[in-house]
């Protein structure tokens, strides 16, 4: 019985002494990182907003900062039922890159959409 405990604490002292290495470098500081090539591109992201009197809206942001608001109560209902949609969100998305202007530029865009 001697004989079987022994094995086991051999088994668990080599485990203890077989590591492996954290923090692997390379030998190159250029290979890790390049700060001239770290450019931070702008996040455009819509957002639903249910209204209490039965309306929405569509807010559309620029990384955390509103650049235009779609009033659902300026757009017709088919136009609504598009923009509740996935495509319809990235239809904002893609106007929001373009920059959108006015509301009368995005219903023409929106109308040949449809």
């Amino acid at each position: 019985m001697k004989d079987k405990s022994n094995s086991s604490t051999n088994d668990t002292s080599d485990h203890k002494n077989f590591q492996h290495p954290k923090n692997v470098l390379s030998k190159y500081d250029y290979e890790l990182f390049r700060e001239e090539d770290d450019v931070v591109e702008a996040t455009f992201r819509v957002k639903r907003v249910s209204l209490p009197n039965k309306g929405e809206r569509w807010r559309i942001f620029q990384d955390a900062k509103i650049i235009f608001t779609v009033e659902g109560s300026r757009v017709s209902k088919k136009e609504k039922e598009y923009l509740r949609t996935p495509d319809g969100f990235n239809f904002l998305i893609s106007q929001a890159k373009i920059g959108i202007k006015s509301l009368a530029k995005l219903r023409s865009e929106l109308k040949l959409m449809l």
